[in-house]
C-alpha cells in the first residue's frame, strides 16, 4: 500500500468526468464493457439528485485522485450506483472516508435506506461493505451484461 500524504473529500467537477470514466472502466467495470463514460458521468455530476464525491491525494509529492463515488438520491432510499479506489491506496481509508461521507448525506436527505450491486466474485468489495452494515439480500445471476452474477446489498441507517 502507498503512504499518502494527504487525502480530501470533495464534490466531483464536470471537468473530473474523464478520469473518474477511466477509473470506472479500469477498476469497476474491467471485462464486461465500459458502460460509464465520459458522458455519462459527467451527467451524473450534473444531475440534482445525485452526489459524486472525489477523493484528492498527494502521493509521492503528486496530486491525484485515489477514488470516487457516486450516490443517487430518492425519496427515502439512496443507490450507490460506483465506489473506486486506485488499487496501489486500497486499504488506506479513502473508500471509509467516502462511504462515510455518502452515509452522512444520505441521513442528512431522510434516506434510512441505500442498496448497491457488487460483483459476486469480488471477496473484497463484499467484505469491505459488509463491514460497513451492508448485508446481502439477492444473488442476481448474470446482472453484469449477462457475464458476471451480483450481490444485491441494503443498509438500513436506521439501525447503525
Amino acid at each position: 500500500m502507498a503512504q499518502l500524504t494527504t487525502c480530501e473529500i470533495r464534490l466531483a467537477r464536470t471537468r473530473d468526468a474523464s478520469v473518474l470514466a477511466h477509473m470506472s472502466r479500469d477498476y469497476i467495470e474491467h471485462g464486461l464493457g465500459w458502460r460509464w463514460r465520459p458522458l455519462l458521468i459527467r451527467e451524473k455530476i450534473l444531475a440534482a439528485e445525485t452526489v459524486v464525491l472525489i477523493a484528492d491525494v498527494v502521493l509521492a509529492g503528486e496530486r491525484l485522485i485515489g477514488g470516487f463515488a457516486a450516490m443517487d438520491f430518492g425519496q427515502d432510499q439512496a443507490i450507490l450506483s460506483l465506489l473506486a479506489v486506485r488499487p496501489n491506496l486500497r486499504r488506506s481509508g479513502i473508500g471509509a472516508r467516502l462511504l462515510g461521507w455518502l452515509h452522512e448525506t444520505a441521513r442528512v436527505a431522510g434516506c434510512f435506506d441505500i442498496e448497491l450491486q457488487v460483483r459476486a466474485g469480488n471477496t473484497a468489495a463484499h467484505e469491505f461493505y459488509e463491514k460497513f452494515g451492508y448485508r446481502v439480500v439477492a444473488h442476481l445471476p448474470g446482472y453484469y451484461s449477462g457475464k458476471e452474477a451480483a450481490y444485491h446489498m441494503t443498509l438500513s441507517l436506521a439501525k447503525s
